[in-house]
């Protein structure tokens, strides 16, 4: 089992670095000798505390209005995830396997509560942060149905192995994003302290599920064939999440370096 909660922060000390972008390729993953491996490999590649969205989050210049309004289109994100997760769910044959991805459908939904479910808890959060009910009923921007469009998309498409990977490998960095955020907002004092749980509660949650992803991911690796295919997937969705995020950043064009 992969240590998730050893996967590092996306904190970084008080000198900031410049802003990368990774370079990783397929080839460098399927020497892994286990998928655990390929994941670390990733996170310390794809390193969000280096990322120009959680630098320009943590500089002192940066104003709870411009934070907010970047966080806002997230939403959806939150949103669309389940229905990415349902379509690896239904490419699983059996149900025995089936039963720890069901139970994080659950989760997502609030398990039958709607105030419960993740959509919910992100806009509790963003109303914590003062967003108004302009901003909240705003659409969708084109780059974040992109990635909702992306996930769902190749979860439909392709076996549930590399459906997992992709998906397990977003729940694992974002693990230590949403313990950024989380003491970011507590630190500026962006929000009341107790008016939001949702990074709270991610930074803790997706331990199981992302370790529930990755499992059914976890055989494949040792088929040579199959593994090319998780690999891609791994790669996919680190890149995918990357690129959400820098589409963020207020003034950044997208694609831009």
């Amino acid at each position: 089992m992969l240590d998730l909660m050893g996967n590092g922060s996306a904190k970084q000390a008080d000198a900031t670095p410049a802003p990368r972008t990774p370079r990783l390729y397929w080839r460098a993953l399927v020497e892994c000798d286990s998928l655990d491996d390929a994941v670390r490999l990733i996170a310390a590649e794809y390193d969000f505390g280096l990322h120009p969205y959680f630098q320009w989050m943590r500089a002192e210049q940066t104003a709870v209005a411009d934070f907010r309004a970047s966080q806002v289109p997230f939403r959806f994100a939150v949103e669309a995830f389940s229905q990415s997760l349902a379509a690896v769910l239904a490419r699983i044959p059996r149900l025995e396997s089936r039963i720890a991805l069901a139970d994080n459908v659950a989760d997502e939904h609030g398990r039958g509560n709607q105030l419960a479910s993740h959509k919910r808890t992100f806009v509790q959060y963003l109303r914590a942060l003062g967003a108004s009910q302009e901003q909240l009923h705003a659409d969708c921007p084109v780059f974040v149905s992109a990635f909702n469009h992306s996930l769902l998309n190749f979860c439909l498409a392709q076996p549930h192995p590399p459906g997992a990977a992709l998906l397990g490998i977003i729940e694992y960095l974002y693990i230590a994003i949403s313990a950024d955020i989380g003491d970011t907002v507590h630190a500026r004092g962006w929000a009341a302290p107790g008016s939001q749980r949702h990074y709270d509660v991610h930074k803790e949650l997706d331990v199981g599920h992302a370790e529930d992803l990755l499992a059914l991911a976890r055989p494949s690796w040792r088929d040579p064939d199959a593994r090319a295919q998780v690999a891609h997937a791994l790669l996919l969705g680190a890149h995918w999440f990357w690129q959400l995020y820098k589409d963020m950043v207020p003034g950044c064009p997208s694609g831009s370096d």
